[in-house]
């Protein structure tokens, strides 16, 4: 049973060149992103991997914050901090959170939730989490594309 959970882990999905139209301005990757998405968090995130991009265009922004975990369990445990962290109106460094929904979408529990003027997804795909927040207007594509790309 764990060398099934290690051998889920597998590499480190690519950095998309484009989100729903939008170029990549920015990533980061390794080291330098875990610490990014740990200020977010205001806390360390257990995680072995990850990458945080930033895209543009003249329809909107998109930000991905992919970590891959040690284990998928720890990836499904994180996740469901971060649902429960939601549904209980848990603020994290930036705020809070509003409207969390959870359906099931290419084979994954896909959830949702809006803030800070953007639409956010998150979900789990082995032990790799990903998270996209996305202006409204480019949302749905983003994530169509990140669905696509990011597993």
């Amino acid at each position: 049973m764990l060398a099934l959970a290690f051998a889920s882990c597998g590499s480190p999905p690519a950095v998309p060149e484009r989100l729903a139209g939008l170029r990549r301005t920015h990533a980061v990757e390794g080291d330098e992103a875990l610490a990014a998405i740990a200020r977010l968090h205001g806390k360390a995130v257990r995680a072995r991997d990850g990458f945080v991009a930033h895209y543009e265009g003249d329809a909107g922004v998109a930000m991905l914050y992919v970590t891959r975990a040690w284990l998928t369990p720890l990836a499904t445990w994180q996740i469901s901090r971060m649902a429960d962290g939601i549904e209980r109106g848990r603020a994290n460094a930036e705020g809070r959170f509003v409207h969390l929904r959870a359906r099931e979408q290419d084979g994954l529990t896909l959830y949702s939730a809006l803030g800070f003027g953007q639409v956010h997804y998150f979900y789990r795909s082995q032990a790799t989490v990903v998270w996209l927040a996305a202006d409204p207007t480019v949302a749905r594509q983003a994530l169509a594309d990140t669905l696509r790309l990011v597993r």
